[in-house]
């Protein structure tokens, strides 16, 4: 039997419902909060001090790995990291179209298996132009030769050469490529419930986009993130540096290499006179026989010498630091 509502009751459902906001109401209250879906099955294992860096570490990968490509194939080719997604394994060997091309890779301290996969049309463009020709990117996949494989190792060995010079500052990490499948279904580096991290790179060559791969085990990365010196550097930063460390810095400084130049005196001449200049006419200098030539490292004068001879070369005797007393010939 129905209810039959007191008038205060009906009054207190109409107040409630007068004071409910409208929809232009709540559009002035500010905006509203992003709503973020969260998959329990699959929670976020990846925290973001590790999801930094991982970025740095492929950022770094993608600038270095893009230079040697761009030097082998003579032509400019552009590598950025897309994004860093956390699967399952069997989601990552079902997003891979057979035939494919994928390296497994072994990986030393600690030890476990990680996958490289490449676009076909990517390796046989690399190939072609290797050998000289146009280079194409074929719609149509097809399997890899032995041949293309042959050749496509070396480049390979260079992609996994630079893959440890980026881990090189987290952890020594030893990267070897012990087979090649064209079939996802045919590796097993985890179990498939396992969660992996695949790390999506986009290859653009002219106007051609494809991807590259790299599929880490969750639980390999957990182990190396977790190491207490790995931490301290996510944590504190890099830290002191080390003396070794110094010294090759200071031995690489040492071998570069600058420009440097004696001038023997300088002068200001008209355009009509710079135009009107004949073979055999003199330009009078504003120094002296006897003034010391200024020295420039690049642009900035740094020294005061005395320009001559050494044996059979031209050389300057520096006399002067600008504002301090030297002698020392270079």
């Amino acid at each position: 039997m129905a209810k039959i509502l007191s008038q205060a009751e009906i009054d207190a459902l109409l107040s409630t419902v007068a004071e409910e906001p409208t929809e232009a109401e709540r559009a002035d209250t500010g905006p509203r909060r992003r709503v973020v879906l969260y998959d329990f099955k699959h929670p976020n294992l990846i925290s973001k001090e590790q999801m930094r860096l991982l970025e740095n570490l492929h950022e770094n990968f993608s600038r270095n790995f893009s230079v040697f490509l761009s030097a082998q194939l003579r032509m400019i080719v552009e590598i950025e990291l897309l994004a860093i997604d956390q699967l399952l394994y069997s989601e990552f060997v079902m997003s891979i179209a057979p035939p494919g091309v994928l390296y497994v890779m072994d990986i030393d301290e600690p030890a476990g298996e990680a996958i490289m996969e490449l676009s076909p049309g990517l390796v046989i463009f690399i190939v072609e132009k290797l050998f000289g020709g146009k280079g194409s990117f074929s719609t149509a996949a097809r399997p890899i030769s032995a041949i293309e494989q042959k050749i496509m190792r070396r480049v390979m060995n260079r992609a996994i050469q630079e893959l440890a010079n980026v881990w090189s500052p987290v952890a020594t990490v030893k990267f070897e490529i012990s087979r090649y499948e064209s079939n996802p279904e045919f590796i097993q580096i985890v179990p498939s419930n396992e969660p992996v991290v695949v790390v999506s790179l986009q290859v653009k060559i002219h106007d051609h986009k494809t991807l590259m791969n790299f599929c880490y085990p969750y639980r390999w990365l957990s182990e190396i993130v977790g190491r207490p010196d790995v931490q301290d550097k996510l944590q504190f930063g890099a830290g002191e540096t080390s003396v070794e460390e110094r010294n090759l810095v200071e031995d690489h400084i040492r071998k570069v290499t600058c420009p440097i130049r004696a001038t023997l005196g300088s002068t200001t001449v008209s355009i009509q006179d710079f135009i009107n200049l004949q073979v055999g006419d003199l330009l009078v200098l504003k120094e002296k026989p006897d003034d010391t030539n200024t020295v420039y490292i690049k642009d900035k004068p740094m020294f005061k010498g005395v320009v001559g001879r050494r044996d059979k070369f031209r050389a300057v005797l520096i006399t002067d630091l600008v504002g301090e007393e030297i002698s020392h010939e270079v």
